[in-house]
């Protein structure tokens, strides 16, 4: 029943944009995200106590950084499902809704027993078939192929510049 969930949660996305009922604003947050970059400045330190207290600052900085790039890479996941279900990248969501058609229909006809069985069957057997293949996750490929909502707004297209066209130039140049 779950991917017949998710298909449901798909088309009913899918038919709100078509009919022109979506009501779903860009983010302005993100944009001002990209323009609010500050830069620090170093200081000099004199005393080996400031030198002490420094580097548990610098420390403490560093943990900060890394919490702060693990948090991005989990909202960048949420976001990719989100856009995923947003029908931001088409394609990618008409390729979601046949994997999740063809997965209801084996798990309807074929009892989720047998398939549990087969698939760890396939994963414990899979090191003696092929020693030398290297693992992936087809869900986290899919997902790095949808972009985020930074991703968005970064490859969105630009705007033509109206205020120059090509007629005023010519008839500037003429007289």
């Amino acid at each position: 029943m779950i991917p017949l969930v998710l298909l449901l949660l798909l088309t009913w996305n899918y038919f709100l944009i078509i009919s022109g009922k979506d009501n779903r604003q860009r983010d302005t947050v993100v944009e001002d995200m990209l323009e609010d970059e500050e830069e620090e400045d170093d200081k000099d330190d004199k005393d080996s106590e400031k030198k002490g207290f420094i580097n548990k600052i610098y420390a403490i900085q560093e943990v900060c950084i890394s919490v702060q790039n693990i948090l991005d890479e989990v909202a960048s996941f949420g976001e990719r499902i989100k856009n995923t279900f947003n029908w931001t990248v088409p394609f990618l969501s008409w390729l979601a809704i046949v994997a999740l058609c063809v997965f209801t229909v084996i798990l309807y006809f074929i009892p989720l027993r047998y398939i549990v069985l087969v698939w760890g069957i396939n994963k414990f057997t899979k090191k003696l078939r092929s020693p030398y293949a290297i693992d992936n996750n087809e869900l986290l490929d899919f997902l790095s192929r949808v972009p985020s909502d930074v991703q968005v707004v970064q490859y969105q297209e630009l705007k033509p510049d109206t205020s120059h066209s090509p007629c005023k130039r010519k008839k500037n140049n003429l007289g």
